[in-house]
């Protein structure tokens, strides 16, 4: 503020230049002669406030009037960045630093209606009497950027995007209520969201997906479209998910899908071994086709369909628990759990590795049936002739569970 001349033998006026008011106005907080904390006004003049003038420090009391609240004009969001820049009106400083703005004072609206408040973005100080701006926590933006899920001013799903304050954002003011019910928010540089890993377990069939700009949709279980997922393993083999259920995310960088019985069958076939690449040595990837995400911009693509490696745990062994066998048609059907398959034809089931057990305690190994494919995760068959079903027949000589000597069959 510069300085001023006189205008009599006892009074003088100044007019504070912008960076002084800022602070000042933080400081004589409320209409009156004092703060709102009590504290009584004072104006000290140091020596040589005026030409030849000792300092005049105390008793120096100032009456204000006129305290005006800070108000907020727009708002804009950058959601790569995390920055939200605040315009308005009336900004003041707050003695020490920083501490001006107050982040845990403001509440995002976004897709959906859903409200987000800000919990451990750190305080700041305003740049001048008319902004500020704030860079979110990681925590933050994790809340933010699901529900500001479109560039511009509204979501995907029609909500327009608002910031609310609530008292006190900009210090203490006049012992009055300051709080900004409704500022338009625009956002931009929404990123796409991106699949960077995951990890499927094949005993339970979770799928946990990592990656960033997940976003939310309006409503429930719905953020996630399941039936766009494609899983590749043994010897390139792919699968669709089909009925698994869709999901929300859990946060702008993670997802958990369960899979269906009928997806989880499937997808063990040839995602047959712990890791990250089959048992043919195929690299696992899961792609995501476009419009996964439902609650991103219908404009951005989205498909997510390479370097999405998976690792996998948990893979059981096959196990086999039943099986039966036409001395008729010779053929073997053999019922159990987990069979993957295995790159190539005719080869998931190697037929040389079964035995039967029958008549009289003997066995009885297979060695001239073709190896086969398996029909599903829990059933294959093999046709037997020639040297393998008389030998079979042979042991296995009666209708039923055992043979005439009561012998009880096994494979």
């Amino acid at each position: 503020t510069y300085s001023v001349t006189a205008s009599s033998t006892t009074a003088f006026a100044v007019t504070l230049d912008a960076t002084d008011k800022v602070n000042v106005n933080g400081l004589l907080n409320k209409t009156g002669t004092s703060a709102v904390d009590a504290t009584t006004f004072n104006l000290a003049a140091a020596a040589s406030w005026m030409a030849g003038a000792s300092a005049d420090a105390t008793s120096n009391g100032v009456t204000v009037s006129n305290i005006t609240a800070p108000t907020i004009t727009s708002a804009t969001y950058d959601a790569t960045t995390g920055v939200l820049t605040v315009t308005g009106t009336n900004l003041v400083k707050a003695s020490g630093s920083p501490n001006d703005i107050t982040p845990n004072k403001f509440t995002f609206t976004g897709e959906g209606g859903g409200p987000y408040t800000l919990g451990d973005t750190a305080r700041k100080e305003i740049t001048s009497g008319t902004s500020f701006s704030l860079t979110l926590s990681f925590t933050d933006m994790q809340g933010v950027n699901p529900i500001l899920n479109k560039g511009g001013t509204v979501s995907t799903g029609g909500t327009t995007f608002n910031l609310a304050a609530a008292d006190d954002w900009n210090t203490v003011i006049g012992n009055t209520d300051i709080s900004v019910a409704t500022t338009g928010v625009t956002v931009s540089n929404v990123p796409a969201p991106r699949i960077t890993s995951a990890t499927y377990n094949a005993d339970t069939g979770v799928l946990v997906l990592t990656g960033t700009g997940f976003l939310t949709l309006s409503g429930s279980n719905n953020d996630i479209v399941a039936n766009k997922f494609t899983f590749t393993g043994e010897g390139s083999a792919t699968y669709t998910l089909t009925n698994s259920v869709n999901k929300d995310i859990l946060s702008d960088h993670g997802i958990i899908l369960v899979l269906s019985a009928t997806d989880k069958a499937a997808v063990n076939q040839i995602i047959n071994k712990n890791g990250t690449g089959s048992t043919g040595g195929t690299t696992y990837n899961l792609a995501a086709a476009e419009d996964w995400a439902a609650g991103a911009d219908a404009a951005v693509i989205v498909a997510d369909l390479t370097g999405n490696g998976i690792t996998v745990s948990n893979v059981a062994a096959p196990t086999i628990t039943s099986a039966t066998y036409n001395t008729g048609t010779g053929v073997l059907v053999v019922a159990g759990t987990g069979f993957p398959k295995f790159a190539g034809a005719s080869n998931d089931i190697d037929i040389s590795k079964l035995g039967f057990k029958g008549q009289g305690g003997a066995s009885y190994t297979l060695t001239s049936a073709s190896d086969v494919e398996v029909t599903s995760a829990t059933s294959f068959s093999v046709t037997l002739n020639g040297a393998d079903k008389t030998a079979v027949d042979a042991l296995l000589n009666k209708s039923g569970a055992s043979a005439i000597d009561n012998t009880t069959y096994n494979l």
